[in-house]
């Protein structure tokens, strides 16, 4: 999917902009300059939450890249609900006023998770399988994501790693739920960056000649 932004600011935001902008001018023009000063604040503000600005994507094969600005805060083996398996899964919390498009952390195939194997998760999840057959699920379990899914991609669409695929919106923790062999890369309480930080890395045995399984992920 494309997603772009005018003045790094994400398209979505400019309408609470030209709003906050509205009303400054009215209280300026119907009180005085100083009623213009909170209005100026609040655009100020939602500029800073919509920002978005471009990020030189991480090219490293294999590699788990960091979806959104934050700090880690859990990095264990547990079980992955959306697809039944033992998995690794590492959680982030969002920063407020990070990028505001979240990251794909791997390239592939997004595909449809089944709804009736998580009937008790209140966020929404997206499943991403890479071409070496490693499955990651990106899950916004906190904040409110309007309906959307954390990869806007349709499904059956490949997605870049480290490229934009969704908009953070109010999430406040996102969790990976990787496979259980993916070795990490970042220690708790690690600030990360979205699009350029190696979160984990997915591990393939060698082949004979001693090349690996597949390329980039």
């Amino acid at each position: 999917m494309r997603n772009v932004t005018f003045l790094h600011v994400a398209r979505e935001g400019w309408p609470l902009i030209a709003l906050a902008a509205v009303g400054g001018l009215l209280a300026y023009s119907f009180l005085a300059w100083w009623a213009l000063l909170p209005f100026l604040g609040l655009a100020g503000l939602l500029v800073g939450y919509f920002h978005d600005a471009d990020r030189r994507a991480l090219a490293e094969p294999l590699a788990v890249v960091t979806p959104a600005d934050g700090r880690v805060i859990h990095r264990r083996e547990c079980y992955d609900p959306f697809l039944d398996r033992e998995a690794v899964r590492v959680s982030l919390d969002v920063a407020r006023f990070g990028s505001y498009f979240l990251r794909a952390p791997v390239e592939g195939t997004v595909l449809e998770l089944a709804s009736d194997a998580w009937p008790e998760f209140r966020g929404t999840a997206s499943w991403i399988r890479t071409d070496e057959g490693d499955d990651v699920v990106i899950a916004v379990s906190e904040g409110a994501m309007f309906g959307a899914r954390p990869c806007q991609a349709r499904y059956g669409e490949r997605v870049g790693q480290g490229r934009r695929c969704g908009m953070r919106r109010l999430a406040r923790r996102i969790d990976l739920y990787l496979p259980v062999d993916t070795r990490l890369e970042v220690d708790l309480d690690q600030r990360v960056t979205a699009g350029c930080c190696a979160l984990a890395k997915l591990m393939h045995k060698k082949n004979g000649n001693g090349s690996g399984q597949g390329q980039a992920a």
